[in-house]
């Protein structure tokens, strides 16, 4: 009777401790999806998205989307800078002047971690009223949309790239340059550089 006992209180622990590790997960998976909709601001939610420029944007319902369709061109700015929240943009400069980061430059802006190529253009950042349009309203210098390598499908390590049609490549490593160069027509067709340059004409 007191070995019966002994497994029940056991497998209750066990439950609570297990019951304790799922609402753990959910707490870390919640935690690590943290975005604002671009339309209201609010905490956005995974389920609620749309594509654009090849990538997701989040919204915090279901009602949100329709006016983002509406004028894309209106939240471009702020979903530049969900992008880079979630992972789907990464930095390769600074926004300004093209140049590399220096470490030590880097800032928080709104959960985005920013870097710049030196303390001026830091400075200017954290003194402007509004940090995310001055530095995602134009991305053409200071980040890309590709962040998987057109060869291997892994993730691109930004000091690995090449130049193609007056637009930057990416790579995950040394080697795959070499395949994406030997043969370009096989590979463009996955980079977002690519098909927005198509889409602008």
């Amino acid at each position: 009777m007191k070995f019966r006992l002994a497994l029940m209180v056991v497998a209750l622990v066990g439950a609570g401790l297990v019951g304790k590790a799922l609402q753990a997960d959910d707490a870390k998976k919640e935690k690590e999806f943290a975005c604002k909709c671009v339309v209201s601001g609010q905490d956005a939610k995974e389920e609620s998205s749309v594509e654009y420029k090849g990538k997701k944007v989040y919204f915090c319902c279901d009602n949100c989307p329709a006016a983002f369709e509406k004028d894309p061109e209106k939240f471009a700015t702020l979903a530049h800078h969900q992008f880079l929240v979630t992972g789907q943009m990464l930095q390769v400069a600074c926004p300004f002047t093209g140049q590399p980061v220096n470490p030590d430059t880097v800032i928080d802006i709104e959960g985005a971690s920013i870097g710049f190529c030196c303390e001026k253009c830091q400075a200017k950042a954290e003194a402007a009223e509004n940090k995310i349009e001055l530095c995602f309203a134009d991305i053409s210098k200071g980040y890309t949309l590709q962040t998987e390598c057109p060869v291997s499908g892994k993730a691109v390590d930004i000091t690995k790239v090449l130049e193609h049609d007056g637009q930057k490549v990416y790579f995950c490593c040394g080697n795959c340059p070499a395949a994406f160069k030997k043969d370009p027509s096989k590979y463009v067709d996955k980079l977002p550089q690519f098909a927005k340059a198509k889409k602008t004409g």
